[in-house]
């Protein structure tokens, strides 16, 4: 492996067989990131900038999502080389893992959603956990908007009002967790009240549910969950 001339310092946030967060402090202008060099066959599946908010910048940095398309992948990850817009970034990992402020997960937890697609589902589950709080301050947002959504007539079909996007995923709040289905089925539906009707690849547990999260082409919705069973 040839190693970049920039190298910098970056810490682990989360890590297993074949998934991993990290976070990398922001050096220079902000480098957006590309895709990974190093180590072999392992993608960039999300990232977003931290550090920043309105024109105050405090410990500006940048969270990467990183998969592994091996099973034991990440099994020893001391280092990654990044390529970004400005060049290579070689960055050395610390083997103690970081802790993470509430603000840094929330917004980790926007950048996993808003890059969730139907062949990213099973990514979930092994992340859920660090990111259910990301998870549930998106949906304390259903509070300041007007979107629905309640079961339809079967159990793998959801109606949805006044969404602007198409989605292919929808992730599910109940008191039994979270869960995540990719979409089978988009359609509109108009009848007394139109909405879009969504067929969820798997059937998703709506006992007292409270929440729905949507995702497709780079964007998310929050949703409330009304007549839920």
């Amino acid at each position: 492996m040839q190693v970049p001339d920039i190298s910098i310092f970056g810490s682990i946030i989360h890590l297993d067989n074949q998934f991993a967060i990290v976070q990398i402090p922001m050096i220079g202008s902000c480098a957006v990131p590309l895709e990974i060099r190093y180590p072999k066959a392992v993608d960039l599946f999300a990232w977003s900038f931290t550090g920043f908010s309105g024109q105050k910048i405090t410990d500006p940095g940048c969270i990467l999502f990183l998969a592994s398309q091996n099973t034991d992948g990440f099994s020893d990850l001391s280092s990654v080389s990044l390529r970004t817009h400005t060049g290579d970034r070689h960055v050395i990992l610390n083997p103690i893992y970081a802790p993470v402020s509430y603000d840094k997960i929330s917004i980790a937890a926007m950048a996993f959603v808003s890059a969730l697609g139907s062949k990213s589902v099973p990514k979930f589950d092994a992340l859920m956990p660090i990111l259910k709080p990301g998870l549930d301050a998106i949906l304390t947002k259903t509070e300041s908007n007007d979107l629905d959504i309640r079961r339809g007539y079967s159990a793998d079909t959801w109606l949805v009002n006044k969404i602007d996007f198409v989605p292919d995923c929808m992730i599910l709040r109940s008191p039994a967790g979270y869960a995540c289905s990719s979409l089978s089925a988009v359609r509109f539906q108009a009848s007394r009240q139109a909405a879009v009707a969504l067929t969820t690849a798997i059937p998703l547990n709506a006992h007292r549910a409270d929440g729905a999260i949507l995702s497709g082409n780079g964007r998310y919705a929050a949703a409330r969950v009304i007549g839920a069973m």
